[in-house]
């Protein structure tokens, strides 16, 4: 268990998710700074791939900076096509999105505690 995961960061404020949705290439979530003074926020997108028993627990796809204002929400997009979704396949020995489930982990940090899964398919 890290002390401080990828991403872990100080702030003034505090930030609450809304559930993130998987569309057309593009995460988005909802944020809303539920702190009194002005933040910013880096929503952090990771992706695993389940059937990767060899591969990384999760890695770092994308992310976006939202400054928010104390009370205010935004909807943060972050692009994320197909070729994000590259991976070593084993079988071919080549880098190259493998069809199938996939989870997408979005929040503040690499800290399990705080992200929310989306569980998607990528096809051929």
């Amino acid at each position: 268990e890290p002390l401080f995961p990828f991403g872990y960061g100080l702030s003034y404020t505090t930030f609450e998710y809304g559930k993130p949705t998987y569309n057309d290439g593009q995460v988005s979530v909802s944020v809303k700074n539920t702190g009194s003074v002005d933040g910013t926020e880096i929503v952090q997108v990771y992706m695993r791939r389940p059937a990767d028993v060899e591969g990384p627990i999760k890695t770092l796809r994308g992310y976006a900076r939202v400054d928010l204002k104390s009370g205010e929400q935004k909807t943060v997009n972050i692009d994320l096509p197909r070729e994000r979704f590259e991976n070593w396949d084993v079988a071919t020995q080549t880098m190259r999105v493998v069809p199938g489930h996939y989870e997408l982990l979005v929040g503040p940090s690499s800290d399990d505690n705080h992200l929310q899964r989306l569980d998607i398919c990528i096809d051929n």
